[in-house]
């Protein structure tokens, strides 16, 4: 899903937290960083300029794609993908905001404090 990351030696100020892992990437805050192996290229992003990584685009071998955000109220606005299974109701689809979330509210997702950050994936093809 993330591309250039195994084996990856550090040596950055930008630093990317995946759970329990954290990776530190060639690059100041501010920057993007592109790293590619032979499953596709991921683009890290500092949107932000905190020196944390908060956006990663990656396009896949078999030519998928995936868009990441760290950010909550992003996410909160709908922009997140919603799992397949799980339809969005008609209501929020329509105005691209899930059923009771705000952007002051974020949607909590269960077990995952609203206040802690974590991915959303937003786009997917």
């Amino acid at each position: 899903m993330f591309h250039g990351l195994e084996g990856l030696d550090g040596g950055g100020e930008l630093r990317l937290e995946l759970g329990d892992d954290q990776f530190l990437l060639a690059g100041e805050a501010g920057e993007a960083v592109t790293l590619a192996d032979a499953g596709g290229t991921s683009v890290y992003a500092d949107l932000d300029g905190d020196g944390i990584i908060d956006h990663i685009s990656s396009v896949h071998a078999d030519g998928g794609f995936d868009v990441f955000t760290a950010d909550p109220h992003r996410a909160a606005w709908g922009l997140a993908v919603s799992d397949p299974g799980n339809p969005p109701r008609e209501a929020a689809a329509a105005w691209g905001l899930a059923g009771e979330a705000t952007p002051e509210s974020v949607h909590a997702t269960p077990g995952e404090s609203p206040e802690k950050t974590g991915w959303h994936r937003i786009e997917h093809g």
